[in-house]
């Protein structure tokens, strides 16, 4: 599953609020001289909640948290990508470094914190007003129920496209044509290919930016893809094959491109770059920062290929038990996840509210985006949210061999080095290695 990547930045970790009083289990470092306690919070990319900035846009909400209690100082250490902050939360974790009182984490994370649930506050009785549809929740819980992950924004997935590119390619480029040319509810993974196929062999342009990336949607429609709900290794059976082999029938019309690569970057906004995107929520803010601002052409639809709603990326905030001021962080961290502070973060940051009550609220539902053409983006994005019935299971193994996916994946379709058998022969070969 594809997790987040908004924006690079100099040095690894940047704090952006407060004195750090990282590293220590001393008890004095859990307040400030004049006795107001610290709540430390670690996250990556952006959550939204600090002050909005033109590189990092957010709510404010730790202003607006402190000033209702004026007890509290929180201080934010934004790691630069996910894989620093999984660092960074897996030693301090692994020592009981009580590094931060809040952890903001990712999907992908979750398996592992699983497995350790005793060394994560359970939140049920701070957040009992929260509103997760049932499978958000679910995510956030270990195996004997306890509520380790207080959910904050999820992927719903619609397809963003160029409307110049399909305009010169004459195909409609009104978001509601758009939908309906895709099947609306009733869309499939044959028609999405084939209006690509057209496209390409009418234009001579990609259609997609990737194999791998319509992989990703494709896995979240699934609920068992490499590992079954009893957790047999399913990674190679008939689903997953057939899978592939409609993805690879369909690599002409892939630009090829690696995900978050500079390459990819700058196809967002060149006469040759891909027409279509199945964009995440979240994802609306990579295509501003790689379209540019004066950049015209980009809509949404609402309309998710395949039919099914599909979730990419999630997150949660979990408190280690070992914190010395647990009690106050997971007071912080059910305010933070409250449908309206969610709906807050959505206007201000576009994450969208995994909370329900929240995808209600004016600030989501009223959400017109000026950059897509004025797509009500809170609108589609809460549609294609209603839409996700499930979530792929994931045990501790899903995401190694999702690894070895995409790269089967990337050999054929942008290092070119294989044919389509001979990149899923080394699949097999590499999940069975992983045994």
């Amino acid at each position: 599953m594809r997790t987040k990547k908004i924006i690079a930045f100099l040095g690894s970790m940047v704090m952006l609020a407060g004195v750090s009083a990282c590293g220590t289990n001393d008890p004095t470092a859990s307040t400030t001289s004049d006795g107001k306690t610290i709540i430390k919070i670690q996250t990556f990319n952006n959550y939204g909640y600090g002050k909005s900035t033109a590189e990092r846009p957010g709510a404010n909400l730790w202003a607006e948290y402190e000033k209702q209690n004026p007890n509290v100082k929180i201080e934010e250490t934004v790691a630069s990508s996910s894989d620093e902050a999984r660092t960074a939360f897996n030693t301090a974790i692994s020592s009981g470094s009580n590094a931060y009182d809040i952890y903001g984490v990712d999907i992908s994370w979750m398996p592992s914190i699983r497995a350790m649930a005793d060394k994560f506050t359970d939140l049920s009785s701070y957040t009992k007003n929260n509103s997760w549809p049932d499978w958000v929740r679910q995510g956030g819980e270990s195996t004997d129920g306890k509520l380790i992950g207080a959910g904050t924004d999820i992927g719903p997935t619609a397809l963003c496209y160029r409307s110049d590119l399909f305009e010169k390619a004459g195909l409609p480029t009104d978001r509601e044509q758009v939908k309906e040319l895709f099947g609306g509810d009733d869309a499939t993974w044959d028609k999405f290919f084939e209006i690509g196929q057209s496209y390409t062999e009418k234009t001579g342009k990609p259609f997609i930016d990737s194999l791998s990336d319509i992989s990703y949607v494709m896995k979240a429609q699934m609920e068992e893809v490499y590992v079954s709900k009893d957790d047999k290794v399913i990674a190679a059976d008939t689903d997953m094959k057939n899978m592939y082999d409609m993805l690879a029938k369909n690599v002409n019309i892939s630009a090829g491109l690696s995900t978050w690569s500079d390459d990819w970057n700058a196809a967002f906004k060149a006469d040759d770059g891909f027409a279509v995107l199945t964009c995440p929520a979240w994802e609306l803010n990579n295509v501003k920062g790689n379209s540019g601002e004066d950049f015209t052409g980009w809509d949404v639809a609402d309309v998710t290929p395949g039919g099914a709603g599909a979730n990419q990326g999630e997150s949660w905030l979990v408190v280690p038990e070992s914190s010395p001021v647990k009690g106050e962080a997971a007071k912080l961290v059910a305010w933070l996840t409250a449908p309206e502070q969610q709906a807050k973060v959505f206007a201000a940051a576009s994450n969208f509210p995994s909370s329900a009550d929240a995808q209600k609220l004016d600030k989501v539902s009223g959400k017109l985006d000026e950059y897509f053409n004025n797509a009500p983006v809170g609108e589609i994005f809460a549609n294609r949210a209603a839409a996700i019935k499930h979530v792929p299971y994931m045990n501790g193994q899903y995401y190694d061999i999702d690894t070895k996916f995409a790269d089967a994946l990337n050999r054929l379709d942008v290092t070119k080095e294989q044919s389509a058998s001979q990149s899923w022969k080394q699949y097999e070969d590499d999940v069975k290695a992983l045994s």
